[in-house]
C-alpha cells in the first residue's frame, strides 16, 4: 500500500512480534512498524477485535505520524549468522561433538536431534554425489527468501547423516518445495502443524533402498534412508529457508512429522500406474513430489474384502469437516485435498475387482460427506467470507442443517492416490492444503 502512496501500518498480536521481523526482513522492510494487540484475534468476538483495534488507535497514529527511530523498541528477529570456518575448541572429538551441537542448537540451527559435524572433508564428499558445481543456486527458499545452493544442501545433508547419494534427491526436493507456489509460506509459517511429505517413484527408490513397504513411515534400519531425506530437507528448510520455530514458524502445537517424511511409492504392489506416470512422467523418471499435509489420519479396516465396503472406510475416515470450498478465499483453489496413502491389500481388493484410481476417486468422492450443519460451523460466524452462491445455507435452521449431506472435498479430483506399505488392511489418509508439486532427480554423479 505504501508503495501506492497510501500510508500503512499493521496490527500484530502479541507472541507474534519476533515473527513479524523475521518475516518483514524477509520482504526486505528491515524498518517494519505495527501497533502491538494484547491477544490473538482469530478466537475473539467481533466486538472484542474492534475494542482491541480501538485501543490501538494511538500506537496507529504515532506509527503513522513519525519516522522510523532506529532506536526502535520492536524486538530483533534471529539473525542468520554466516561463517566461512567455526572452530570447536574441545578436550576431544566427542567433547567436540557435544559442543558443536551445543552451539548449533542455540543457533537455531539444529531440529533438536544430534547433528553429524558437516567439515569441510564431509560437505566435500556429500558434493561427488552430484554433476551441479557447489555455488549453482537451485531455488529461492520460502518462507525467508534464502538462496539454495548446492552447497548448502550438502551441509544440511551432512547434519542430517545424508550420504553422498541422496544429494540429487535433496536438490530436486528443493525444487518440487518451491513449485508448491503461494502455499509454501502457509505450510512453512502456519500455526497449524503442516509438514511437508517427500515422496519419491522411479527406479531410484530400488536402487538405494527407500523403503516403500512395511514401517516406511517409522524408525528402523529398513527406512534408514527415508529417515535422513526427510530430515535433511526439514533441516534446509531451517537453515536456508529460515523457517525457525518461534521467528517465522508460529505452529501452536506442532507435530512430530515435522521432524521429517519421505517415503517411496510401493509400485511392485500397486494394481495401478505409479503415482508420477499418472502425472505426465514417463515410468523410468525419477521423481521427487511434496505434499504439503496438515494432518494424518488412518483407515484401519481389516475386515472388507470388497471395493465398496473399504472404500466406505476410506470416506468415513476422512469425513473431517473443512469447509473450505464454502468461502471466498479458496475460491476454485485445487490444492485444498486429501492424499489417499493405500496399503497394498486395500489397492489390490479395489484393483482386481477392475476399479481404477479414477473410479476410487468418484467413489470416495460421493461417500465422504458430513452433515451442513458441521461443514459450516467455522464459518458460521463470519458469513461476510461465504461464497453468495452458499449464503443461502445461513437461512437454514439447525435441524435442516444437521439433515443435509454435502461433500467434505469439492470435487473428485482433490483426492491423491498412491500405494505404500506391507501387509494387512491399514491405509493413511493426509489432508493437505496445495496441489503437490513434482520434480525430476537428475544431475547424479
Amino acid at each position: 500500500m505504501e508503495r501506492a502512496g497510501k500510508p500503512a501500518v499493521g496490527i500484530v498480536s502479541a507472541g507474534f512480534e519476533r515473527d513479524t521481523m523475521a518475516t518483514a526482513r524477509a520482504f526486505g522492510l528491515p524498518q517494519f512498524r505495527y501497533a502491538l494487540v494484547p491477544h490473538v484475534i482469530s478466537g475473539l468476538a467481533p466486538q472484542q477485535i474492534e475494542q482491541e483495534v480501538t485501543d490501538a488507535l494511538d500506537q496507529i497514529v504515532e506509527v503513522l505520524t513519525t519516522d522510523a527511530d532506529e532506536g526502535s523498541d520492536k524486538p530483533d528477529t534471529l539473525e542468520v549468522k554466516h561463517a566461512e570456518r567455526l572452530k570447536i575448541d574441545a578436550t576431544g572429538s566427542y567433547d567436540a561433538f557435544v559442543k558443536m551441537n551445543q552451539q548449533f542448537l542455540e543457533l537455531e540451527w539444529g531440529d533438536g536431534f544430534p547433528l553429524i559435524p558437516p567439515t569441510p572433508e564431509m560437505v566435500e564428499q556429500m558434493l561427488k554425489g552430484t554433476t551441479r558445481s557447489p555455488a549453482d543456486v537451485i531455488t529461492v527458499l520460502a518462507p525467508g527468501s534464502g538462496f539454495a545452493t548446492v552447497e548448502k544442501i550438502a551441509i544440511n545433508a551432512v547434519m542430517a547423516g545424508c550420504e553422498p547419494v541422496h544429494l540429487p534427491i535433496l536438490i530436486a526436493a528443493c525444487e518440487a518445495y518451491t513449485g508448491l507456489g503461494t502455499r509454501v509460506r502457509s505450510m512453512a509459517m502456519s500455526t497449524s502443524p503442516h509438514a511437508p511429505l517427500m515422496v519419491l517413484n522411479g527406479p531410484i527408490a530400488k536402487e538405494i533402498g527407500i523403503n516403500s513397504k512395511r514401517c516406511a513411515m517409522g524408525p528402523g534400519l529398513q527406512s534408514r534412508h527415508n529417515i535422513v531425506l526427510g530430515r535433511a530437507l526439514r533441516l534446509i528448510m531451517i537453515n536456508i529457508g529460515n523457517c525457525r520455530p518461534g521467528h517465522m514458524d508460529m505452529d501452536t502445537i506442532g507435530s512430530a512429522r515435522k521432524f521429517g517424511m519421505c517415503v517411496a511409492e510401493n509400485e511392485d504392489q500397486s494394481p495401478w500406474e505409479p503415482f508420477h506416470v499418472e502425472k505426465g512422467f514417463d515410468k523410468d523418471a525419477n521423481t521427487v513430489t511434496i505434499f504439503a499435509t496438515r494432518d494424518e489420519i488412518e483407515v484401519n479396516d481389516m475386515s472388507n474384502w470388497t471395493p465398496e465396503s473399504v472404500l466406505n472406510s476410506f470416506a468415513f475416515f476422512g469425513a473431517i469437516p473443512g469447509g473450505e470450498y464454502l468461502v471466498h478465499a479458496y475460491s476454485g483453489d485445487p490444492g485444498l485435498g486429501n492424499l489417499l496413502m493405500v496399503c497394498p491389500e486395500h489397492a489390490n481388493i479395489c484393483g482386481k475387482a477392475g476399479w481404477t484410481k479414477k473410479a476410487v476417486r468418484a467413489y470416495v468422492h460421493q461417500h465422504c460427506r458430513i452433515s451442513a450443519r458441521r461443514l459450516l460451523n467455522k464459518h458460521r460466524n463470519t458469513p461476510d467470507i461465504i461464497h453468495p452462491h452458499w449464503q443461502w445455507l445461513l437461512k437454514l435452521s439447525e435441524g435442516e442443517l444437521e439433515q443435509m449431506i454435502l461433500p467434505v472435498l469439492e470435487n473428485a479430483n482433490d483426492f491423491e492416490i498412491m500405494v505404500v506399505g506391507g501387509p494387512t488392511g491399514k491405509s493413511l489418509i493426509y489432508r493437505c492444503i496445495a496441489a503437490p508439486s513434482t520434480a525430476v532427480i537428475k544431475d547424479r554423479a
